[in-house]
């Protein structure tokens, strides 16, 4: 596959992934960031920038939900 083309066809899900979770959309951000960051690993590998990136914002994303997802401790 020809780079240029994979960037064009991964930017607008980037994108939009982007606006999800900077919205507050956490759920739907992963949702559509996950299978974008397999296609770009596996094409690019782990340590092209835009791989790297959205590896970062999905760990992000993970542990907000993580931290929002926890029981409180009882008392």
């Amino acid at each position: 596959m020809n780079s240029d083309a994979c960037d064009e066809v991964t930017e607008l899900p980037c994108a939009i992934g982007f606006l999800e979770r900077s919205t507050g959309r956490l759920v739907e951000a992963r949702r559509i960031l996950e299978p974008l960051h397999d296609d770009r690993y596996g094409v690019y590998g782990p340590d092209d920038e835009d791989t790297m990136e959205i590896t970062d914002v999905l760990a992000r994303i993970r542990l907000t939900l993580d931290d929002t997802h926890r029981e409180a401790p009882e008392t």
